[in-house]
This record gives C-alpha cells, structure tokens and sequence, in this order.
C-alpha cells in the first residue's frame, strides 16, 4: 500500500493561484493564523485532529469550482465537508484544503410534487422541520446533525426504515 505524504504547508501555498482564488471566492477562506481556524478545522468526531492548509468554506457552486480547480492546480490533498458529521474523519486532511459546503444549506419543498431538493451542507433537522411543515416525511437520517450529503451518499437509516432490515426502499415500496 501507498504510503500518503502531505504535499503542502500552510506556508507553501503558491501565492498567484491563491491570489486568483482569494479574487473570485465570494465564500470565506480561512487557513492557519485567521481567526476563527481553530472552530473551522473540527469535526463532529473530537478524536480526529487535523490541520488543513486551507478551508475554503463555499457559498456557491462557483465557489465550490474556484476551489477545485485551486487544488487540483496547487495538487493539494483535498477533503470535502458537508454537514460536518462525518465519524471516519474523512472530511478534513492535513496539510491540504478542505473544501467546506456547510454554508450551502439551502432545501427548496415542494408540497405538490411531493420533492425537495437539498443543498450539500444541509443538516437532516432542517430537511425533517421543513417536509413536516409541507405535509411530508422523508426517509432520512436518525441523528439530526448529520448531513444530507454525507449520509445520502454513505448510506444509512432513516426513521421509516428502523426495524426493517431491508431497509427504507422496501417501506416506500409498500406504499
């Protein structure tokens, strides 16, 4: 197996294609030294300890594109944040630029198509006040600070599911 190395400090981001980022980032970027880093760096799970050289925290689909296109021009190990759960740690890296979506939270419900549609960063507390409020109940997470993004393509439970070892799918076929 590969060993990983960190490939950037901190220190070492190249500072033209972060001045370009800096310029059409509408979000906020926070990196060592900012305030406000220290909160940023951390995840649900206090037992992962990470220092990313930068966190690009998103406010858009632009941004999330400035910042991938960033990384990928810097070759930084890059680590996406959704809601933030994220148990494995996986959501954020050291050394590297954590591109952070928990800005983008925004769920649009539509009562007479039955559909909502979630942004990345979205918490599953919102998803569940915000369909009850439209007369609806999705098959979603059981713990309220989990993300959408995260759980959706992770797997998981919902509450429709709980008890039904074939999961949700198979309650919502009952239907």
């Amino acid at each position: 197996m590969a060993e990983l190395t960190r490939t950037r400090t901190a220190n070492d981001l190249p500072e033209a294609p972060f001045r370009s980022l800096k310029a059409q980032f509408q979000g906020e970027l926070i990196y060592p030294g900012v305030a406000g880093y220290e909160d940023a760096r951390h995840v649900w799970n206090g037992m992962i300890d990470r220092h990313p050289a930068l966190i690009a925290r998103c406010s858009s689909a632009a941004d999330v594109s400035a910042a991938v296109r960033f990384g990928r021009e810097c070759d930084l190990l890059v680590a996406v944040r959704g809601g933030g759960h994220n148990v494995a740690g996986t959501a954020v890296c050291d050394d590297g630029l954590v591109i952070d979506l928990s800005r983008m939270n925004g769920l649009r419900v539509d009562s007479v198509r039955r559909t909502a549609r979630a942004e990345p960063g979205l918490l599953w507390e919102a998803v569940d006040r915000q369909t009850q409020e439209a007369g609806l109940a999705v098959t979603g997470g059981v713990i309220s600070h989990t993300g959408v993004a995260g759980l959706t393509l992770g797997g998981g439970l919902g509450w429709s599911g709980i008890g039904d070892r074939s999961g949700s799918a198979a309650w919502l076929q009952s239907l």
